[in-house]
This record gives C-alpha cells, structure tokens and sequence, in this order.
C-alpha cells in the first residue's frame, strides 16, 4: 500500500481477488457447438479452403504477412 504526503495510507484500486467475478467473460472455446452452425458460418464468411468472403472487411490485406515464417524456414532446415 502506498501513502501519501500525509502519511495515510492509500487504499488499493481495483478489484479484489474474491469479488465473486469469475472468468474473462468470454466464449468457451472448447464448448460443443452445432455442426451445420458452424458450416453455415464458414460458407458465409470464407471463399474456398482459408481466403475471406468478399463481404468481410478487413482492416489492412499485408497486415502480418510475415509472422512466424522464421520459425517455419528453421523447421524446415531441421
């Protein structure tokens, strides 16, 4: 805890470890979900086997187009 000019104490900010909130508040990954959802969503939102839909936007095309290749080229060369 900090003090402050007058040497009292500064209570901490935020939430306490135990105010009964648990979980990021997002979606379980791993929870089972409809098959035909799933294949109707990726028919809408994909063309082909890994490109994008003409109607996704995407922010910017070259965006990360490099990340991880180093680590691919290694493999390779082992």
């Amino acid at each position: 805890m900090g003090k402050n000019k007058n040497n009292d104490f500064i209570p901490p900010k935020g939430r306490p470890s135990g105010s009964g909130r648990e979980g990021s508040g997002l979606k379980d990954a791993f929870a089972v979900t409809d098959l035909t959802t799933d294949n109707k969503l990726a028919d809408e939102f994909t063309e082909g086997e890994d490109l994008p839909a003409a109607n996704v936007h995407l922010r910017h095309k070259n965006r990360n187009v490099d990340k991880g290749r180093e680590n691919q080229s290694e493999e390779t060369k082992s």
